[in-house]
């Protein structure tokens, strides 16, 4: 097996993330790194000194020539680097929101399709054993037609006061806040178990907390969203209700789908992957339920759990060496992207928007 050279752009925050996915791969080395924050930067060279550390990207990235790079910079260099990783002849592992918009992600595609290379956005909760499970149970018809979607992300960091103000409440460097941030999951992981495509899109976002203080005390005014609802139409005409907010008291990092079909209703739940909520089948859809109310939950079976893949971003390594198939590629993460992209514009126009492409 050839060893397997990768090199970091960004190694702090998600960064770790990659390392730790890495870390159980066999046959890989951690060849490059860099970053502009000095302190990352040497973090992460004590450990991995045989590494090239550089805080030149390029530079790095020259003198490396690695087979695989992880992009786990703000949103706003991810098209950047991604090209520049390309054009070395390196895979690529890119955190998400894939970009600023459709036309950076396109041409993250476009080059990654010229260089014959593999590129992986990393939706995580693909991960999930509930989440896999409840896409098979679609995929065999299990729940029939699909009638309803609903998906709600919720968290509360943002709107606590000890949180500090970063980079992902700039727009200039996130693109968007909780839209992008969380809705890029929540659209995936949709189109992911349901196996829908979403044609249109109808969108409102607000932002509900206006300033907060950075590590040096200073304020700073948030300018991307803190809250926003879509509604959307898959194919066939199936409506899906989107809510995702990251200031709702009480919700740490609460992602649960819900799932109705004419044989059924299943719902998952991110903090709980592996279990399935579910009322479904022949006979039961038959009867309407008046007494009761709610899902019974039910668990994962082990043997589904134990066939799963591995998990991203660590397993564009296998992907690579050909042994995986099924990943997050660079082509959902476009999909998504034209989804987000237009709902942020539906957040302008107040009104539905057809997805292009």
């Amino acid at each position: 097996m050839k060893k397997l050279r990768i090199a970091l752009i960004g190694t702090g925050g998600i960064a770790h993330v990659h390392f730790a996915g890495y870390a159980v791969k066999e046959n890989i080395e951690i060849a490059g790194l860099t970053d502009t924050s000095t302190a990352n930067l040497k973090a992460a060279a004590d450990k991995y000194p045989q590494a090239v550390a550089d805080a030149d990207w390029r530079a790095m990235l020259d003198k490396v020539r690695p087979d695989l790079v992880s992009v786990c910079t703000p949103n706003k260099f991810h098209a950047e680097f991604t090209l520049g990783a390309l054009a070395v002849g390196a895979h690529v592992a890119c955190e998400k929101p894939m970009a600023m918009n459709v036309e950076e992600a396109q041409a993250m595609e476009d080059a990654r399709a010229k260089a014959g290379k593999y590129g992986l956005i990393n939706f995580s909760y693909r991960n999930c054993a509930s989440f896999r499970f409840a896409r098979e149970l679609i995929a065999q018809g299990e729940l029939g037609p699909i009638q309803r979607v609903n998906v709600v992300y919720l968290q509360s960091f943002l709107g606590a006061e000890q949180t500090l103000y970063s980079w992902r409440n700039d727009a200039t460097l996130a693109g968007f806040g909780a839209l992008g941030d969380l809705g890029v999951h929540m659209i995936d992981a949709a189109r992911f178990i349901t196996g829908l495509a979403i044609e249109r899109v109808v969108g409102v976002a607000q932002t509900l907390v206006p300033k907060k203080k950075d590590a040096m005390g200073n304020w700073q005014t948030i300018t991307t969203d803190t809250n926003s609802s879509f509604l959307c139409q898959f194919t066939g005409g199936t409506l899906g209700t989107f809510e995702t907010t990251q200031t709702a008291p009480g919700y740490g990092n609460y992602f649960r789908i819900e799932i109705s079909g004419e044989l059924g209703t299943i719902a998952v739940l991110s903090e709980q992957d592996q279990v399935i909520w579910m009322h479904q089948g022949r006979v039961l859809s038959r009867y309407g339920t008046w007494a009761a109310n709610g899902l019974a939950p039910m668990p994962i079976p082990t043997g589904f759990v134990r066939a799963q893949s591995s998990n991203t971003p660590g397993c564009i390594v296998d992907v690579i060496r050909g042994t995986l198939q099924d990943y997050p590629s660079f082509a959902d993460g476009l999909a998504a992207q034209r989804v987000v992209d237009s709902i942020f514009h539906s957040t302008k126009t107040g009104s539905w928007v057809e997805i292009k492409g």
